[in-house]
């Protein structure tokens, strides 16, 4: 069960907004408005990069002290808090440049396909244990605003009568695994958190996370007085993990020469089971529009089976993660050998109605 939650059940999201950044300002000066970009590249970078020690390297400090090198536009606005006024400072970066400054920093750029997480929260009050479900809880509320922050895409439980059927709040705090497993299938999650909140009788807030991805289960704990602290390294560890899976080791050591040279890549692409000229429009569409593709040519096709060839001008690493997040296209373990020179990669996929 857990195999088909780590591998047949990796769907991903595609998340919006990478490239942009809202920060609040006292008043319009340039020193405010400076410092709100810079703020805002920043966050740019953290996202783009899913790690916020990529603010440490160098070149990635360099570019924080020119900001409006890397600057599309930006528009001033405001927002309530507390019911009062706050102006903002609302950024557009520029993607290419962004991208280039990554790679060019030796770091790789974590694509707009992301794995979604599915999160299930316990807490312990007064000696009872509720699986929390709603915004207006300051705990789920700091998950969601950070991770939005950090263009992380997490999948909160309905907790309706299949929930209810499923797990209860005495099952995922036992980290009793079959009824969490069985209980996430549905959300077709790429990986799965239970966290479990609880204060102890010195008022010391306790918080354990255990986080599944693939047949690998990370555990870490903290304890404090202020539960908003020990909440706020969650984004960190996830990304950590996530990148790990999804953004291939190797590929960091060519990112920045690839940069350099510009050169094209070139990969065959089987996908079987395209039975119409729907699902042929479909897919063409979908691997048109992806980042890091180039270009796209049919190169062959046998019945259902059809065969693409792809230019990518990105990291394969990149574009293989981005493509096995596709909720379309299921990964087959084994491709069939094709009459092209043994050193153009083939990727084998099913499309999925």
């Amino acid at each position: 069960m857990l195999l088909m939650l780590a591998t047949g059940w990796a769907y991903g999201q595609t998340v919006d907004g990478l490239y942009t950044a809202a920060v609040a300002i006292e008043d319009q000066s340039p020193s405010q408005v400076l410092a709100a970009k810079k703020s805002a590249l920043a966050q740019v970078l953290v996202k783009v990069t899913g790690q916020t020690s990529s603010l440490k390297h160098a070149q990635i400090r360099l570019a924080l002290a020119q900001p409006d090198t890397y600057l599309k536009h930006f528009s001033f606005a405001t927002q309530v808090v507390d019911q009062q006024a706050q102006a903002l400072l609302e950024l557009t970066f520029d993607q290419a440049r962004v991208d280039q400054l990554v790679n060019q920093a030796g770091l790789l750029v974590w694509g707009s396909e992301r794995a979604a997480v599915l999160v299930w929260l316990v807490e312990e009050k007064q000696g009872e244990r509720l699986i929390i479900n709603e915004l207006g809880h300051p705990v789920m509320a700091q998950i969601a605003a950070q991770a939005k922050t950090r263009g992380m895409p997490l999948i909160w439980p309905l907790l309706d009568l299949e929930d209810q059927l499923a797990i209860d709040a005495g099952a995922l705090w036992g980290l009793f695994r079959e009824p969490i497993f069985q209980a996430s299938l549905r959300y077709q999650a790429d990986a799965v958190l239970v966290g479990r909140i609880y204060q102890n009788k010195r008022q010391q807030w306790h918080v354990r996370w255990n986080f599944w991805l693939d047949e690998v289960e990370h555990e870490w704990s903290a304890k404090g007085a202020e539960l908003t602290a020990l909440v706020s390294p969650l984004q960190d560890r996830l990304a950590k993990g996530l990148v790990a899976k999804f953004i291939l080791p190797g590929a960091l050591k060519g990112a920045k020469a690839v940069t350099e040279s510009q050169s094209l890549s070139q990969v065959l692409l089987v996908v079987e089971q395209v039975d119409s000229l729907d699902d042929y429009a479909q897919l063409q569409q979908a691997l048109a529009g992806m980042v890091g593709i180039s270009h796209v040519r049919l190169y062959s096709a046998d019945a259902s089976k059809l065969t693409f060839r792809l230019l990518i001008n990105s990291q394969l690493a990149q574009v293989k993660s981005a493509l096995d997040l596709k909720r379309r296209l299921t990964l087959v373990a084994e491709a069939e050998l094709i009459q092209m020179p043994s050193e153009v990669p083939i990727w084998h996929y099913k499309w999925q109605r």
